[in-house]
């Protein structure tokens, strides 16, 4: 639980409640941003589903980044059985590593290791699903990347799933680090993970990409966005969990012998 601003908390209880559209809840969020704290969702409040959750993301997009199209992604799935989720990256949360972020940009970040693809051609929007190859073959280039995990929710486990994925799935900021040599190659099993905060390793771990496969959300994320763009970047979750960063830190993930992303935080 974090602390909460006490004006903040009576506008939420004077303008939420479960009879609110979601422009509402967007404006929350939105608020949330441009006053750097944290709120509390009411009871029987928020996003209905997942397409009221979505509709959230897309109004706190329009409200912050304007009309301008997403070009960042995160995207993942709890197994392979379940529908992927996904949110886009805000323009000022995403940085080319290394990285410096000010005090007061973050909460309490998290961070994650992760490979991210970046696109070189288009994949407009298609009758049936792109194939593994046709989707390979329109990447350009594979990146360590490191996610900054944040959230304007004050109990991001209390406020639910759905309350999650309308706040952009917890993202803070995205890196994109050093590109990965020889990536169609490469065996991704074979990658060590390591995450760390001022030179201290915080996790380590051998051949534990998401889902056992990086490239398994892609089609649905493709489809889920209406088709990509060359420059669409999208990262694919974590390798080995979220591990909080202390205070005034230099955070940096490194998959060992193929690059590594860094930020300064403070």
């Amino acid at each position: 639980m974090y602390p909460v601003k006490p004006a903040f908390s009576l506008f939420l209880a004077a303008t939420m409640s479960s009879t609110k559209a979601f422009p509402e809840w967007a404006q929350v969020l939105v608020l949330a941003y441009r006053e750097h704290t944290h709120f509390v969702p009411g009871p029987h409040c928020g996003p209905a589903d997942a397409a009221s959750a979505y509709a959230i993301q897309q109004e706190v997009w329009r409200a912050l980044a304007g009309e301008v199209r997403p070009s960042a992604w995160k995207i993942g799935a709890p197994d392979k059985a379940s529908t992927p989720l996904a949110a886009p990256v805000l323009p000022f949360r995403l940085a080319v590593g290394p990285a410096h972020f000010p005090s007061g940009t973050f909460f309490f970040p998290g961070i994650e290791a992760e490979i991210a693809f970046r696109f070189g051609r288009d994949l407009p929007t298609h009758s049936r699903p792109y194939s593994r190859e046709e989707i390979l073959e329109a990447v350009a280039s594979a990146h360590v990347a490191m996610e900054l995990v944040d959230t304007r929710l004050a109990d991001a486990e209390a406020a639910g799933p759905l309350w999650r994925l309308a706040d952009n799935l917890l993202n803070g900021a995205l890196v994109i680090g050093d590109a990965i040599p020889h990536w169609r190659a490469l065996d991704f099993s074979g990658l060590t993970a390591r995450v760390l905060a001022d030179g201290k390793v915080l996790a380590e771990s051998l051949g534990r990409p998401p889902l056992d496969d990086p490239f398994h959300c892609l089609p649905w994320w493709i489809d889920h966005i209406g088709g990509t763009r060359a420059g669409d970047i999208v990262t694919t979750g974590a390798w080995n969990g979220m591990h909080r960063l202390p205070p005034a830190t230099l955070a940096s993930v490194e998959f060992i012998g193929v690059g590594a992303a860094r930020a300064r935080i403070g």
